[in-house]
């Protein structure tokens, strides 16, 4: 028995590439060093008040603000807080909390506590940074929603342009059966142009028929509030 268990490891011996000898345990110190991450920065400060708000729904104003944890003192005097990420524009949030503290330059700033719906997303962002109401994208639509499509139909190729405010324009995306349209904001129409309308629907937006033309100017293409723009084609003042 011996001597058939001294054949199989010199076997197994001979398979094994030259220079490769008994594989080492992964060093503990090696692991540690690797799974090391830079200290969160934590900054307290004094607390001057905090409160339970009712439920109210925000959005964040522009850009991407800090999201902190807060850790609060025993007695509520003081108040500790962490950077532990950023919000973004066109997410809705819903505020329960506000606390007011003194910062380092011995300013007043309100900070309220958010939740997505999915509780994916929560912590405490400064008042400033926010809007309050549900996000909406211009012409009053979110930045990606699905409306009921009640008509849909080429037009002859005609020019159009707007006057003042830059209209929002839109991709759209059509149910297989024709019954829904998903609009999602691209951007704003670029100033001094003529655009030219080939498509319009009509959806169902908040119990109201809305039309939409579909119209192109060079690499601009997309769908746009009809209302937002008038016949002819841009001229320029004189």
């Amino acid at each position: 028995m011996m001597k058939k268990v001294a054949m199989i490891a010199a076997a197994a011996a001979m398979v094994l590439p030259l220079g490769v000898g008994a594989i080492a345990p992964v060093s503990s110190s090696v692991t540690a060093f690797a799974a090391a991450k830079p200290a969160v920065k934590k900054v307290s400060y004094t607390l001057l008040s905090s409160k339970a708000l009712k439920k109210a729904a925000y959005n964040v104003k522009t850009g991407k603000p800090a999201l902190y944890s807060a850790a609060f003192a025993a007695d509520k005097s003081k108040v500790t807080m962490a950077k532990k990420g950023t919000v973004k524009v066109g997410v809705n949030f819903t505020a329960s909390k506000k606390i007011v503290i003194k910062n380092a330059k011995g300013k007043k700033v309100s900070y309220v506590y958010i939740k997505t719906a999915n509780g994916k997303v929560k912590g405490w962002v400064a008042l400033s940074k926010l809007v309050a109401g549900k996000f909406m994208a211009a012409d009053g639509i979110h930045k990606a929603n699905t409306y009921t499509l009640v008509s849909a139909k080429k037009i002859k190729k005609s020019a159009y342009h707007f006057k003042s405010t830059r209209p929002a324009f839109y991709t759209g995306k059509f149910a297989a059966d024709k019954s829904k349209v998903t609009l999602t904001l691209k951007g704003k129409l670029p100033e001094s142009k003529t655009f030219y309308a080939i498509e319009q629907i009509t959806i169902k937006n908040a119990k109201k028929n809305v039309k939409y033309l579909y119209v192109t100017s060079g690499k601009t293409k997309g769908w746009v509030l009809a209302s937002k723009l008038t016949a002819g084609k841009f001229m320029a003042a004189d």
